[in-house]
């Protein structure tokens, strides 16, 4: 969990330094990590002014981890109310007061502002195991879409996704800026029969930026990979 909200403060001040705008393949950390942008008190002076919006929150412990990290606008949300409750209760009693909770479903989102950080720690997971996973996922990336202020950061961490996986999913989600249109992939712009407006102008949604390298990895069958894997997008700015 602290490994996840250091990494993602760092992606959120180097996008708002726009250390990444020129290199949407990834970029490394590592290479500009003694920059004075990640000062302390230079991260904490910009992460205060990130929206930051938790899907699927369950307990809430991730938004009291990126509370730490300096990020203060912190809202969470679960379908469940059980879970909402959960995390109110938990956030008291650790003394994170400012944390906003509410029950609101990613699919059918009632949310109406628009957010520069949205975290995903396992939701996506959990929709993809629906008999109906497939629609679902096609209404999820449209909700997160529209909840994410153009030029804003998505980061999804999963335990049932490669890096490689999540980002062909990501990045196969496309719009028409225009129109108002929003496809699982170009193709389907095209041969979409009530798409012929759209598809002129149809772009990807997001674009990957980088993910975290230093989580424990392990071989199995010739191959190595890891438990879980976190990985950030920049919306585009359409």
């Amino acid at each position: 969990m602290e490994t996840m909200a250091s990494w993602t403060a760092k992606i959120c001040t180097s996008v708002a330094a726009g250390l990444c705008a020129d290199n949407l393949d990834g970029f490394s950390l590592l290479s500009i990590s003694d920059l004075d942008i990640f000062s302390e008190a230079r991260m904490a002076s910009e992460l205060a002014n990130w929206s930051v919006l938790d899907i699927g929150t369950g307990n809430g412990v991730l938004l009291h981890a990126l509370a730490k990290q300096g990020f203060s606008n912190l809202t969470g949300t679960d379908y469940c109310e059980g879970a909402i409750e959960l995390a109110k209760a938990v956030a008291e009693r650790n003394n994170f007061h400012g944390i906003k909770f509410m029950v609101d479903d990613i699919l059918e989102t009632k949310l109406q502002s628009r957010f520069k950080l949205i975290t995903d720690k396992g939701t996506l997971d959990a929709i993809g195991l629906h008999p109906d996973g497939a629609q679902r996922r096609v209404m999820y990336w449209k909700s997160i879409s529209k909840l994410i202020a153009p030029g804003g950061v998505f980061i999804i961490t999963s335990c049932n996704s490669t890096k490689d996986e999540l980002v062909d999913e990501a990045c196969s989600y496309m719009q028409s800026p225009t129109m108002g249109c929003f496809y699982l992939r170009a193709e389907d712009a095209i041969s979409t029969s009530s798409a012929s407006s759209c598809s002129s102008d149809v772009q990807p949604v997001f674009h990957y930026i980088d993910h975290v390298k230093t989580y424990p990895t392990f071989r199995f069958g010739g191959s190595e990979g890891t438990r879980v894997c976190t990985v950030a997008f920049l919306r585009t700015a359409a």
